[in-house]
Parts: C-alpha cells; structure tokens; sequence
C-alpha cells in the first residue's frame, strides 16, 4: 500500500526510443514480494539508438533497457549501472504487432465470430468482430469465446452484454470529473458560458438532478 503508482501510462517525450513506464497496483502477481516492485517499460521505437544506452532497444539487454530508463527518470549517471545491475530485473520481450490493437479500422476489415454460413469454426479473440466492445481487455476475448460456442452449439443462453457506459449519464458525469483531475466542469473558465453557471444551480436546487450533481461531484459543498 505504501508503493507508488503512476495511475496510468507515461511517456517520456525526449526519448529517442519513446520510452514509456506505468507501475500499478502492487503485487502484479500472487508470489510477488512485498517490498519489490513491477514495472512495465516499453519503447516504440526499437530500431533508433538510445540516449544513454547507444544501442538500438531491440539489440538491448534487460540490464541495458534499465539503464535507459533510470537515465530517463533522472537518476544521477553514477548510479545508474550500479542500480540496474544490483536492484533490478528486466526481461525483454519483442511485441511487433501489439499497436495493430490500435489502428484505424472498418466494420469488414476484420470477420465476425461467426460468419455467414459457418458451421463448424469462428473467429475468437482480439481480432474478430463483435458490437460495440473495445479490444485489449479481458472481456473482449472472453465475449468472442461466449459468441463462437453458444452460437455454433445452440447452446440457449444469452452472452453477457457489453457494459454501456457510454449511455449512462452518472458514468458520464464522474468521467468529466475525472478527465480534470477532480475538478468540477461547473469550476473550470467557460468563457462566455460563466454566465449560465449561476442560473443553472439555482434551477437545479432542491431537485433529483441536484442530488446527481452533488454525487457525483460535479456541484460541490462551496456551490
């Protein structure tokens, strides 16, 4: 509990193999020691030379990598071989087509489950289509997998629905929260629209819609 997270993905700018860290909840595995901590590093450009480690990522050990992470974090030069050889662990993995997650794409670029006529196979996985869900979770492969077995077997039972956060307004409110890192929207400079702030809270007082405000942090005790 005491470990620090970084709460999402950073990326460090100034790096020429565009090095990003993201440290998460701690332990990442049921075996993990207590005081050690997992951290993911990665780089997208694994052919370019390294800033401190004059090597491309690709050629570079896990003691190699490390090294031009700290030197990124800022840790002074005359540790750096010191805490990569004698603090840390990196095991290097290549992931050529892990950005595929992320390209641009149409409905028919990639198959449905199960498509017209089959029988006998479907599609499982990150890579074949299914409404309305996001690829690079968990779930997405567990759907296609649902889909493919009930779907080709008869098997009567629903698959589970894709959560529909993007229609549920008090999703949608503690996301604008939280994209302003705890501020209320109604805190913020809107410009021309500061006018509308006082009358909009005022019409709102003593209502449901008052209420989903306040709970959802967007009007606050000072409002």
């Amino acid at each position: 509990t005491g470990h620090v997270v970084t709460g999402g993905i950073v990326s460090c700018k100034d790096s020429s193999w565009l090095l990003s860290w993201t440290i998460n909840r701690q332990g990442q595995f049921k075996q993990q020691d207590k005081e050690k901590v997992c951290v993911w590093v990665y780089g997208l450009f694994t052919d370019v030379l390294g800033d401190y480690v004059k090597k491309p990522m690709k050629e570079c050990t896990g003691k190699e990598i490390t090294m031009e992470w700290l030197y990124h974090l800022g840790v002074p030069e005359k540790y750096i071989e010191d805490y990569a050889t004698n603090s840390a662990i990196c095991i290097p993995t290549m992931m050529p087509y892990i950005t595929a997650f992320f390209m641009p794409r149409r409905k028919e670029d990639r198959p449905d489950v199960i498509v017209d006529g089959a029988v006998n196979f479907a599609f499982l996985g990150q890579f074949a289509h299914t409404p309305r869900d996001t690829v690079f979770t968990t779930e997405y492969s567990v759907r296609t997998a649902m889909e493919a077995v009930y779907g080709l077997l008869g098997v009567d039972r629903g698959v589970p629905e894709v959560w529909g956060s993007v229609y549920d307004i008090r999703e949608l409110l503690d996301s604008s929260v939280k994209l302003m890192d705890g501020k209320s929207p109604l805190e913020i400079n809107l410009g021309p629209l500061n006018i509308f702030k006082k009358p909009l809270i005022k019409a709102v007082k003593g209502t449901i819609i008052e209420k989903l405000l306040r709970d959802h942090e967007v009007l606050k005790d000072n409002m």
